[in-house]
């Protein structure tokens, strides 16, 4: 009967021991689990390594930053190349038009044919010394008695045989001498006898000088 008890008791430690050990194997963590878990770790730093290329790409904005003096300065030499060719363009504009108007002026201070027909005469005649003394002192004489604005002043007085050269002039110490007064210089000139020997005449002016070219010949 107490060998009974005792068979029993030890078989049920025996079960006992095998349930527990059964109980621990099925409970206890797989090799499979701890090997998934280590790749798992070994995947964080592949994670972590995000944010750091985030911030390197947030850094780059600081770049362009940094060049646009650059851009700046490359803007303000492109505007002072672009100045400097208007300039020139205008002083080229300018020389060309400076010659321009001394092409003109030469073309009006230049003799007309009539004009120089006189001249040509004028070169070729002598001098006859009564008829130029007296033509000369009577266009003297009136200058001084002639009821004039502002009288001008003679440069040079030149006759020959028929034709006749003068040149006046306005007077430095008046500075409102202009064509008006030439006018009337001219109105009052051929109104005087020793003017209307003249049969053509020929005349330049401007504000500061009169010159004429006159003959007793058509």
């Amino acid at each position: 009967m107490v060998k009974n008890s005792l068979w029993s008791l030890l078989l049920a430690f025996i079960a006992g021991v095998t349930l527990a050990s059964g109980y621990f194997f099925l409970t206890a963590p797989r090799p499979t689990q701890q090997h998934t878990d280590v790749g798992a770790i070994q995947t964080h730093p592949k994670v972590s390594r995000e944010p750091v290329e985030v911030a390197q790409i947030d850094a780059l904005p600081s770049v362009k930053v940094e060049k646009q003096p650059v851009d700046s300065d490359l803007g303000s030499e492109h505007s002072k190349e672009q100045l400097q060719q208007q300039v020139k363009e205008l002083k080229q504009a300018l020389a060309v038009q400076k010659a321009t108007v001394k092409n003109y002026q030469k073309q009006l201070r230049a003799p007309s044919d009539f004009e120089q027909v006189l001249l040509d005469k004028f070169e070729e005649q002598t001098r006859n010394e009564e008829w130029a003394y007296r033509t000369e002192t009577a266009l003297k004489d009136f200058l001084l008695t002639a009821d004039l604005t502002v009288a001008p002043e003679l440069v040079s007085a030149q006759c020959k045989t028929s034709v006749c050269k003068f040149e006046l002039v306005a007077p430095e110490d008046n500075d409102a001498f202009d064509h008006t007064q030439w006018r009337e210089l001219n109105d009052k000139l051929v109104k005087q006898e020793f003017w209307q020997q003249f049969k053509t005449s020929t005349s330049t002016s401007s504000d500061e000088s009169f010159k004429l070219l006159l003959s007793t010949e058509q």
